[in-house]
Parts: C-alpha cells; structure tokens; sequence
C-alpha cells in the first residue's frame, strides 16, 4: 500500500468535481451527516485560510485516467460544493447537484458564513476573497494498493483513518467490498432498493415486516440519516439470516471476518433460499402481528433480547410447537416480567432463571456460549408460562 502525501487547491478539487472524478459516496460512507452548523463552520475557516484536517483518496486507474473515492473527508468535501453551487461563472460547480439526492440535502446550497463583514454566501464574496479561496490548499493523502496488499490492511486503514462524523464500521467495509455476495445482497433484497442517482446513492426501505420490525431497535430508531437505517438494518438481519441457514450462533465479528477472507480460499456461500426466506418471513410475519401491544418492550426495542426472541423462535420452532396464538400470550406475559422487576419478584417460580436471563444479557451479549445459554433460558421461560 503506498501513500502519498500532498495538496489540491480548490481550482484543481472544482475540476476534478466536474469531470467526475471523485466519487462522494462508495458504499462504505454513511450519507450526508453534517448539520449545516458544521458545514458552515469548515467553510469560514476555509475562506479565513486557516487549516484543515487532511482528506484521503483511494487512487484507482479507470481506463486512460485516475479516479478517486473519498476515505475521509466526505463531508468536507460535500461542505464545500453545498458553499459553492453554481452561482458564480468564474468557479462553480456544474453538476453540484448530482452528489445530492433529494430536496432536503439540496435546500442547503449557496449558504453564506459569518465573515468579518457580514454572513455573506460564496456569489457575494468579493474577487480578491474568491483568488484566495481557488489557492487555498487541503492537505490530500492519496492511497493506492498494491499487487501483494491484503484485506485486512484494507479494513484497518478504512476504520483507522476515519477522524470525524459517522464512524466507518467493519460492516461498511464488508458490504463496500462484497456487496455482490449472493448472500449480502439477498439480505439486502429482503430490506430495501438501491436507488443511484446522479454521483448519490439512496436506499429506499421496503414497507414490509422486516423493516416494520428492525425499525424499532433503538440501535436502528436512533439513527438519523436513512441509509445508515438501512445499514444497521441489514447488519443485524445479515445475522439472523445466518442462523437461520446454520442453527448456530455465531460472533458478529466471526461473521464479518468470514466475508473478509480472500475468497480463493473458501467456498462461495450460496444464495438463500426460498425456504430459507420463507422461514425468516414467517417469524417477521408473526412478530409484526404484536407491534400494537408490545412494540415498547424490550423484545422490539433491544437489540440483545430481539437477536434472543428470532433465533429461540427459530430453533425451537416454536410457533409451531406451541402455536402462534399460545406462543404470542406467553410473549406477552414474559416481556411483562422482563420490563417490570417488581412483577418479576412475585414471579418465585422464575426469578432465579429472570435473573440469570438478566445478567447473560447485560455484558459479553454477542459472546457464542452466553447467546446459547439465553436461548436455552427464553425457551425455558416461555414454556413455564
């Protein structure tokens, strides 16, 4: 892996952003998340000359040139094309629309920053401030990989050099790299449609009982921006997914390290299938059928007790063993015993396996043996109830 350590002027970023050069949004960045706050803070100083942090390209050939894709430094980048629109014909940004989906994202163009005059946008700033601002120069690290590079160096540079904002997560790696793995991208399918437009990608969440139920995890709920949605969505459904194939658990991390091994030295994994898919919709299909009642509880909300709730189901095929009706009453009464300790107490016969339950779900949750001893308690419970 080699690097490069250097500047671009923004006369140079302007035209490489006209020509499309730099792509803005490969599949392991998180959307736009700079509040215009922020975007007008970075510009100012930009304007004032004072420094900023440097932004790293992954430098690839495409045909007869380079192009670049942004490590770090998206929003940056996003900042300034938002600043400077195409108002002025001296130093615009022609196509600046093309990197924002959306009229949300678009409404924030031509913003004007607090300048020692007046908050003035980038059209009203006078031609001596626009012949220093096309000078100024962010500090740029160009990487490029090489022949005997592995992926592990790929992902920890990715995770490493990520400074600010939204974090690049082992997950956004793995899907940036393998988003065409059959079974990736069928756990996608199930969830949402990639929709590009321009030099932005959008995902369009699906209306149906995966998302009706992923959506309530507050480690889903509390995410603002709709693609990371997307995102975790499809990280904690990739999971269950896989047990649903292999009736195993399996570490998080294990999982996505299984994605990262070259792929020379493992099989292909399959598609799933139909069955495979069935078999997770019913359990949707049912859960979503609760929402009404229960979509406050733990088991909707919590991401340690919903991977619990899926894969007990799953393994002990319980809505058929016992019944969807039957099993939804006794869901219900154990979720009022998990989210009301006083109730709990009075419980004699199972306050001693809550409590467990409790402590197996509080600390090392993705640990393989404390999710297997979970299950074996949920199903215990369920039955005693």
């Amino acid at each position: 892996m080699r690097y490069r350590n250097s500047e671009m002027k923004i006369d140079q970023l302007v035209s490489y952003l006209n020509e499309e050069k730099i792509n803005l949004s490969p599949a392991f960045q998180r959307g736009h998340v700079w509040p215009l706050k922020t975007r007008r803070k970075l510009v100012r100083n930009i304007v004032l000359g004072k420094p900023i942090p440097a932004i790293f390209l992954y430098k690839e050939a495409v045909g007869s040139k380079y192009s670049y894709n942004i490590l770090d430094g998206k929003q940056r980048l996003e900042s300034l094309i938002l600043f400077m629109a195409d108002d002025r014909p001296d130093l615009r940004v022609v196509n600046w629309s093309r990197y924002f989906f959306g009229s949300d994202h678009q409404k924030a163009a031509r913003f004007g920053v607090e300048l020692p005059l007046k908050r003035r946008p980038f059209a009203k700033l006078s031609d001596e401030e626009v012949r220093d601002f096309r000078e100024y120069s962010i500090p740029t690290i160009e990487i490029s990989l090489e022949e005997d590079t592995s992926l592990d160096e790929v992902i920890t540079l990715f995770v490493d050099i990520n400074q600010q904002g939204e974090p690049v997560k082992r997950f956004d790696i793995v899907k940036a790299l393998y988003r065409s793995d059959p079974v990736l991208k069928g756990v996608f399918g199930l969830l949402a449609l990639e929709q590009r437009r321009g030099q932005d990608v959008f995902y369009k969440p699906k209306n149906n009982e995966f998302t009706s139920v992923l959506k309530r995890l507050q480690v889903v709920d509390s995410i603002s921006a709709s693609n990371a949605k997307v995102d975790k969505m499809w990280e904690k459904l990739l999971e269950l997914a896989i047990f649903a194939r292999s009736g195993e658990h399996r570490n998080p991390v294990a999982i996505l390290k299984e994605f990262i091994t070259p792929a020379a030295t493992k099989p292909r994994s399959p598609r799933l299938a139909s069955a495979e898919v069935e078999r997770l919709r019913r359990v949707f299909r049912f859960l979503k059928s609760l929402l009404p009642g229960m979509k406050q509880s733990r088991f909707f909300t919590d991401q340690t007790h919903s991977y619990t709730m899926v894969t007990s189901i799953l393994h002990g095929n319980l809505l058929d063993v016992i019944g969807e009706e039957a099993f939804a009453a006794k869901l219900r009464n154990f979720s009022g015993l998990l989210d009301d300790e006083k109730a709990a107490a009075a419980n004699k016969k199972l306050t001693a396996k809550l409590r467990e339950y409790r402590e197996l779900s509080t600390k090392q949750t993705t640990h393989v043996s404390r999710r297997s001893a979970r299950d074996n308690l949920f199903v215990e419970m369920i039955n005693s109830l």
